[in-house]
């Protein structure tokens, strides 16, 4: 398992598609962020104007499934979905004795710390940074700190169960457009049901996924129950979902 983890890494430090990705993402977040401390783009009605720091305000971009499900997908796309088409990568991992079980949460666990990187990491230091050297707010304040840490934990717990949905479409559709494409309508299906669904069936089964919750991690007040139902949801979608792709890729035929 150990092999299979650094053969992972090792591929993800060259996969082009995931340099690309960290420059562009530090980049437009940088910009963004420059544009706002400036004051040449205001931007209102986000969580992070609602606790004194709107000068975090473009974060809201890196936590919307909308905007990034395209970085995800992306990088599965072009970092998994490939490895079925070029060079036979999956086969001869297959044929070198390595468990599917393995295979299949090894190249999870490097997707996802990938996939953490460009969407979590990046952003939020680049925010930070921007708004220590030119802006006005204590983003290092304890009070800020803690609900920092309070949303993006909570964010990084259901961020788990995106990624391994990600996942599985890279793998069946082994392709990474197809990977890009299904990922962005699944996302655009659940902001659908989320602004426009009124019936409260469908809504009430709609606030008790990991979607959802993306939204809720983000609150300013939330009470001891509602960070605990929020990571109960989180953790029993990451064991359900890990559970099916790793049933999913048992099955799967590999040519």
């Amino acid at each position: 398992m150990s092999n299979l983890m650094k053969a992972e890494l090792f591929k993800l430090r060259r996969n082009k598609t995931f340099i690309v990705l960290m420059l562009f993402i530090f980049g437009l977040s940088t910009l963004l962020h420059s544009l706002i401390v400036t004051e040449w783009w205001y931007m209102t009605g986000t969580p992070f104007e609602l606790t004194n720091l709107n000068e975090l305000n473009a974060l809201i971009f890196f936590t919307v499934p909308l905007f990034f499900n395209f970085i995800v997908s992306t990088l599965a796309g072009f970092f998994i979905a490939t490895e079925f088409t070029q060079n036979n990568a999956i086969k001869n991992e297959m044929i070198s004795g390595n468990k599917r079980s393995q295979i299949f949460i090894a190249k999870y666990c490097v997707f996802t710390v990938g996939a953490q990187i460009t969407t979590i990491v990046l952003p939020l230091v680049s925010a930070i940074v921007v708004v220590k050297l030119v802006g006005t707010n204590d983003v290092l304040s304890a009070e800020s700190l803690i609900y920092l840490g309070k949303s993006y934990s909570l964010f990084t717990i259901h961020f788990l169960s995106f990624t391994a949905i990600v996942l599985l479409f890279a793998i069946w559709t082994e392709d990474s457009g197809r990977t890009i494409l299904f990922t962005l309508v699944l996302s655009i299906a659940m902001f659908l049901v989320e602004k426009f669904v009124t019936n409260e069936l469908v809504k009430t089964i709609y606030e008790h996924t990991f979607f959802y919750q993306f939204t809720e991690s983000f609150k300013y007040t939330m009470t001891d129950g509602e960070i605990v139902k929020s990571i109960i949801i989180g953790v029993v979608s990451f064991i359900l979902i890990m559970l099916f792709g790793i049933v999913t890729f048992h099955k799967k035929e590999v040519k």
